[in-house]
């Protein structure tokens, strides 16, 4: 019940308001009851005046015990009782309960004391006790009234009974609300969790629907498309990449079990069998170098790339690279140049570096014709290295240049296996790159060459 978010939300929205409520229920009674209080001890003040003004007139005429009867029978006090003394002693009186009130209360001497009325509560018979003292014809006088707090107690009964009452009813209406609020405010949730439920490896090109995307809820729909889209893209590249993979292990294991089954029909002589050898040791190296790269791959998306870090020069390096690249130049007529320039101080993985050169070298060689040309160019610019490799090869057109880099992507697919490309070099040198906090960038032209840019920071490390 409670792993319910809208059956929490609804708890504490009635637990706030509850409090809220029960709260002001609490400042309302307490204020009224004090409002009620003090207009009955208005009333009794104003009423005792009143009976002490009408009882000045016999005292002016020298009838002052005839006078306080007929001030208490003249005022009409139906629900009071009255009593009027002279300095202690009591003139007249409406009923013995008020004299007797008094004398508990003690009320008299410390009244007559001062001019100020004085206000007493008889609790066991809920009565309320005002005893006012006055002067007149320069004596001293108190009038004393005495009423019932029943009608009082009622009247502030009602409202905290409407108070009980209400408050309760108030609690299940706020509830009730609080619990549809609830539900409206997470209907959109509730969708969300349906969608996300049906969504799966085969359908994630599905999006969540956003009514409102600029809400919460909205933002958050947002967020989880994002990361389908990124999901789906992962997917989608993964696939390709399994089946790249599998396709491009396919033509060497293909070559090397046709070459066996071949080798092993017949008898053949020593050099036939050197010759089938030759042929399955060329393509066993083919296929460790494309596990080779693939593995290399994995663990940099895995986040498992670690560099072995050292001193090296890449002038040293690249001359290196190009003196090995030369035997794959010369054969095919292609005329392979370059520039080291000065000594350039690097701290880097030095075999990952030479195979970024070597699979640029390879790619330029590859794709320019016969009386070409390949330039190679390093050179320092502050705190960058830069490696630039340039062709008069094919070119690249330019609806592929942003996914050269892509993993066995091929511009020339059948041109490129026939070679025995596989499709992974360009992703390896951007690997080489990026893990040396650097970048590569192509501009090609088709018919014209390609122009492969590496920049690699200095003093990273």
């Amino acid at each position: 019940m409670f792993n319910s978010i809208r059956t929490r939300l609804t708890l504490w929205y009635l637990l706030v308001f509850g409090s809220l409520l029960v709260g002001f229920s609490t400042y309302i009674d307490s204020s009224l009851s004090s409002d009620l209080r003090k207009q009955y001890d208005a009333s009794l003040l104003r009423t005792a005046r009143a009976t002490a003004t009408y009882f000045s007139e016999f005292v002016e005429r020298k009838n002052v015990a005839q006078g306080a009867r007929e001030t208490i029978l003249e005022m009409k006090l139906e629900k009071l009782s009255a009593a009027i003394f002279q300095d202690h002693q009591l003139l007249a009186a409406s009923s013995d309960d008020i004299t007797t009130a008094i004398v508990s209360a003690r009320l008299l001497p410390a009244a007559q004391q001062g001019q100020a009325p004085t206000f007493a509560t008889d609790s066991k018979m809920n009565e309320r006790l005002v005893v006012l003292p006055f002067q007149a014809e320069g004596g001293d006088f108190t009038v004393a009234l005495l009423g019932s707090l029943d009608e009082l107690g009622g009247q502030i009964g009602r409202i905290r009974s409407i108070i009980l009452f209400g408050l309760p009813a108030a609690l299940l209406l706020a509830a009730a609300g609080g619990f549809l609020v609830a539900r409206k405010s997470l209907e959109p949730v509730t969708t969300i969790s349906e969608q996300a439920e049906r969504i799966g490896a085969k359908n994630l090109h599905e999006r969540l629907t956003v009514s409102n995307p600029n809400d919460e809820i909205g933002r958050l729909a947002g967020i989880f498309n994002a990361v389908l889209a990124r999901l789906d893209t992962s997917f989608r590249v993964m696939r390709e990449f399994m089946a790249d993979a599998s396709h491009e292990l396919r033509t060497p294991l293909a070559i090397v079990q046709g070459e066996a089954d071949v080798t092993l029909s017949r008898e053949k002589t020593v050099d036939e069998y050197k010759q089938s050898l030759t042929i399955v040791r060329r393509q066993a190296k083919r296929m460790a170098r494309i596990v080779s790269d693939m593995l290399s791959l994995a663990r940099a998306d895995a986040g498992e790339q670690h560099l072995r870090l050292e001193e090296l020069y890449l002038n040293d390096l690249v001359e290196d690279c190009c003196h090995a690249a030369q035997a794959l130049a010369d054969p095919k007529g292609v005329r392979l140049t370059w520039e080291a320039g000065e000594d350039i101080s690097f701290r880097g993985d030095e075999e990952l570096l030479k195979r970024m050169a070597v699979n640029l070298l390879d790619n330029a060689i590859h794709y320019t014709q016969p009386g070409g040309a390949v330039n190679v160019k390093l050179t320092r610019e502050q705190s960058l290295a830069r490696l630039i490799i340039s062709d008069t090869g094919i070119g690249i057109p330019p609806e592929c240049v942003g996914r050269v880099f892509d993993r066995f992507y091929r511009v020339d697919k059948s041109r490129a296996r026939a070679g025995g490309g596989s499709g992974l070099g360009l992703s390896i040198v951007r690997l080489a790159a990026e893990s040396h906090h650097g970048s590569v960038d192509v501009v090609s032209k088709p018919g014209q060459g390609s122009t492969f840019t590496v920049c690699l920071p200095l003093q990273v490390y």
